[in-house]
């Protein structure tokens, strides 16, 4: 099974960077939009992406405090670096798994809990992100009534963990956490609509941030079906498949998802060098 998704995986990056091959070679002209990307904007995209890696860093503190672990700021880094790096380059989405094993190793947290803490969390990543389409695509009132229903799941959803979860596996729910992780979740989604909206602006002078809400919300949705790294594949069909509510083209699409893999890449060996430098494998590996 394992194998088959492995494989299966594969099969949709090759198909995937075959029909950006393919595209480019039918559409020359979306390549020139391309050429308008400086080494300013490419500094300026990667900024986003360490802030966004803060609030990563913050998510995964207040995610451990849920559980009743407080954990050290230089391991979260650590730990968040080098998951962030696996969840690219490793077997599907491998960055929680390695998350979770990792604190089960050091802290005996039970993964059951780590787990509902996580599904808390990409919880909040859905109902932010559907808060964003509808923010994007609909009048303000349409967007207000959902927020509030967003706000409604959350409240209920609280009080079913607390009332469902068997004790010896149940999270300390504290609302407090709760809502810092929440607040800091919708953080790490307003950097990342930022960097899109600089991306998209760079292949499109005339997109606005409202469309580049619905295109952050849409792609976010699709890692929740992705089995490729860093959705590759899936984030494009997505994006593709739902022209209709941020009104993008095509070729605008195609083209500001190429600049922000290739930065994103740059990014990645930017973290490499310093789990490199810093010795992160090692030290997470050899946890007593």
């Amino acid at each position: 099974m394992k194998f088959s998704k492995k494989l299966l995986s594969i099969c949709i990056i090759v198909l995937t960077i075959l029909g950006f091959i393919y595209y480019f070679i039918s559409h020359p002209s979306s390549l020139s939009a391309i050429k308008n990307l400086s080494i300013i904007n490419i500094g300026f995209i990667l900024f986003l992406y360490f802030l966004a890696l803060i609030s990563l860093i913050l998510i995964l503190k207040f995610s451990v405090e849920l559980c009743g672990i407080k954990i050290k700021r230089i391991e979260n880094i650590q730990l968040t670096i080098w998951s962030n790096i696996a969840n690219f380059f490793g077997p599907l989405q491998s960055g929680p798994g390695i998350r979770g094993l990792y604190l089960k190793k050091k802290y005996s947290l039970s993964l059951k809990k780590f787990l509902y803490v996580s599904l808390l969390y990409y919880g909040f990543i859905a109902l932010i992100s559907f808060i964003f389409i509808g923010l994007g695509s609909f009048a303000w009132y349409y967007g207000l009534l959902l927020i509030l229903l967003s706000l409604a799941v959350i409240y209920f959803g609280f009080n079913f963990l607390t009332k469902r979860i068997k004790p010896q596996d149940r999270p300390k729910l504290a609302l407090s956490i709760i809502i810092k992780l929440f607040v800091m979740t919708l953080i790490q989604l307003l950097i990342t609509s930022i960097i899109y909206f600089v991306e998209l602006k760079i292949v499109n002078k005339s997109i606005g941030f409202n469309q580049a809400l619905v295109y952050c919300g849409v792609a976010n949705l699709a890692l929740f079906v992705s089995i490729t790294p860093g959705a590759i594949g899936f984030r494009e069909s997505f994006l593709l498949f739902s022209q209709k509510l941020h009104h993008i083209s095509s070729s605008n699409v195609i083209s500001a998802s190429l600049i922000d893999r290739s930065v994103y890449i740059v990014f990645l060996l930017i973290l490499i060098a310093v789990a490199s430098f810093m010795h992160i494998g090692k030290n997470l590996k050899n946890i007593k």
